[in-house]
Parts: C-alpha cells; sequence; structure tokens
C-alpha cells in the first residue's frame, strides 16, 4: 500500500472517531499531504474538516475533524509551543535537526518560526522535548513555553536570501540552477537521484515545470521559493527572482 493511501486510511478513521467524540486530530502534515485531504474529504457532511498549524499562515498544519453538532477543540489542547533563547544565531536547519537528533518523527513538530524563535510540537512530547532539548548548533538553548493567543503569539517571517537570474525555461533542473548555484547536470543528477522536492512532494521529474510560487527543496542544501517569473529579456530568457530560505 503507498504512503497516501495510508495517510487517508488513518485520515478516515480520524473522520470516523470524530463523529463519535466530537473531535479527531492528526499529527502535523505537510502542505502536500494537507491538499490530499481536501480532495478527498472535504466533501463529508458527518464530520467537518479545519486545518490549523496554531497560528496565522502556518505551513505544517494538523486535519482537526469536528462532528458539526457538537465538536469543538481549544487550540491549547492541541498545540505547544516553546521559544527559543540561544546565544548564537540559528536557522531552520539547526533547529530542525537538533529535535530530529532526539529521536522523534518529524509529523510531531509543526513549525519553525524565526520571528520570535520558536517552535511547535505536539502536546504529549512537549515534557519529553523540554528536559532534553538543550543544545543546538554549536550551543546550549533554552526554551520557554508560550500561550497560543489567537494569532498574537506568533507570526510568520520568511526570511529569504534573494537571487535574480534568467532561464530558458521553468524546467526544475534551471529552477535549482539559480537557487543553488548549481550546474544543469549536477541539478539532474540531484533530481534523479531523489534528493529533490516540488511543492513538498519528491520529484524525479528534470523537465518538470517550477513556476511562479513553487517551492523547492533539495536535501542536504536546503529550500527555496520562485517568487516571481518576470518577462523576457532580449535575448529571450525569462527574468526570475528567486528566495533561499535561511539556512
Amino acid at each position: 500500500m503507498e504512503q497516501k493511501d495510508v495517510l487517508l486510511g488513518h485520515v478516515d478513521d480520524l473522520a470516523a472517531k470524530a463523529v463519535k467524540s466530537g473531535c479527531a486530530a492528526s499529527r502535523f502534515l505537510t502542505p502536500a499531504e494537507a491538499q490530499s485531504i481536501i480532495a478527498q474529504f472535504t466533501r463529508r457532511h458527518d464530520a467537518a474538516l479545519i486545518f490549523d498549524g496554531g497560528y496565522e499562515g502556518a505551513e505544517r498544519v494538523r486535519a482537526i475533524f469536528l462532528n458539526p453538532d457538537w465538536g469543538k477543540y481549544d487550540r491549547s489542547e492541541l498545540f505547544t509551543v516553546f521559544k527559543i533563547t540561544v546565544q548564537e544565531t540559528l536557522g531552520h536547519r539547526d533547529i530542525l535537526g537538533a529535535l530530529m537528533a532526539l529521536g522523534i518523527e518529524r509529523n510531531t513538530i509543526g513549525d519553525i518560526i524565526e520571528s520570535p524563535l520558536a517552535f511547535i510540537c505536539l502536546p504529549e512530547l512537549s515534557g519529553y522535548i523540554a528536559e532534553n532539548f538543550t543544545k543546538a548548533g554549536r550551543g546550549s538553548v533554552t526554551l520557554h513555553p508560550i500561550p497560543l493567543r489567537g494569532d498574537e503569539a506568533l507570526c510568520r517571517v520568511e526570511n529569504l536570501t534573494i537571487r535574480t537570474d534568467t532561464v530558458a525555461s521553468l524546467r526544475l533542473d534551471a529552477m535549482l540552477g539559480i537557487a543553488f548555484g548549481l550546474s544543469r547536470s549536477k541539478a539532474v543528477e540531484l533530481i534523479e537521484a531523489g534528493r529533490v522536492s516540488l511543492n513538498h512532494e519528491l520529484c524525479t521529474q528534470p523537465a518538470k515545470e517550477a513556476g511562479e510560487g513553487a517551492v523547492l527543496s533539495v536535501r542536504g542544501l536546503g529550500r527555496a521559493k520562485v517568487l516571481e517569473v518576470g518577462g523576457l529579456s532580449k535575448k529571450g530568457r525569462i527574468f526570475i527572482k528567486m528566495g533561499l530560505y535561511g539556512t
């Protein structure tokens, strides 16, 4: 059975549970997983579907099913937020790497936010994380639980390094070249090796189009976003504005 089918089967079980108990929630989902759930479950009438990542604009969210007659939920019961105090400058990869080193699964962690430096996790893991997450990068960290007050506690700020260039087409391999300074052959090699995701889904097709708004991820190199696809240069090439996420 494919991973997507396993996910949808699990979510179907959650919907059935919500009908009986009032509320049921998944672990944190990638944007691609959330989209597959939307396509499958938004037409149900016995359970309302809500996506929430703990704050407005969250990228990683939980699928929350509610019995429309009596179900409800409290964000504080579904999300724990830890603010991080650290002496050195840390990025998304530093925090995520330190969390994964604790032996927990990626879907137990929601967004990692830069303003303020914080992350969201499942409440049932908050005690373990608070006790064991003491280092990231080369320095020590201190965690402070912060309350969820609507959208006041957190705001999503994308810290991007801007790169501009031109390409002959919007092929994925060409876009990776702009984002990460790769040759076309190296980009193709990474794609065919299964190290590249397009819009949060594995992509092994170098010629796949990566248009405006596309998110590109390369395992070991980082993540970028196509911010703007402009007009044509005098030589007929396409102007591209790319944002590289902080590492």
